[in-house]
């Protein structure tokens, strides 16, 4: 990322989507697939996820930020919402800002923010046991969600 950031001018949104990217190709890399880009849960209204690893009982969801600023509080929010489907899931928020981690890191082990597991910061060995530990868990493609369920009565 420092690499492309000396070469071509400063874009927040396409330094953002190269940030995405990359993390993408580490997760193939390390064999953590399938991923879904750029998702939603059909049940979780109003929340679009950077990256999603599907398991039924226990999705995982990546955001990354490129600096943190207040947006970490967005993703607090996508997190709450989507436990409130899967209460087992995680979400974890991954980020290129050294500074403003280590308040996140302390808001979430304070238990100030709920709707997160972690703040890795991607340059660090914590992104790396995080790949690790997603690694070790099985995902899988979504099954097709059905609006109803229920027998269906058509004529009487």
């Amino acid at each position: 990322m420092e690499h492309c950031e000396t070469i071509y001018p400063s874009n927040s949104s396409v330094n953002g989507r190269v940030f995405e990217y990359l993390v993408c190709e580490t997760l193939a890399q390390e064999g953590i697939m399938p991923f879904y880009y750029q998702a939603c849960f059909e049940r979780v209204p109003n929340a679009d996820f950077d990256v999603v690893l599907y398991h039924r009982h226990k999705p995982v969801v990546l955001t990354m930020k490129t600096s943190l600023r207040e947006r970490y509080k967005q993703a607090d929010l996508e997190g709450l919402a989507l436990r409130q489907v899967y209460r087992k899931a995680q979400s974890h928020l991954i980020t290129l800002s050294t500074t403003e981690a280590d308040g996140v890191k302390k808001k979430i082990s304070d238990g100030d923010i709920s709707g997160l597991d972690s703040c890795t910061i991607a340059t660090s060995s914590e992104y790396t046991e995080l790949l690790q530990s997603l690694s070790a868990d099985k995902f899988h493609i979504a099954e097709k969600v059905l609006p109803i369920r229920g027998v269906c009565v058509e004529e009487v």
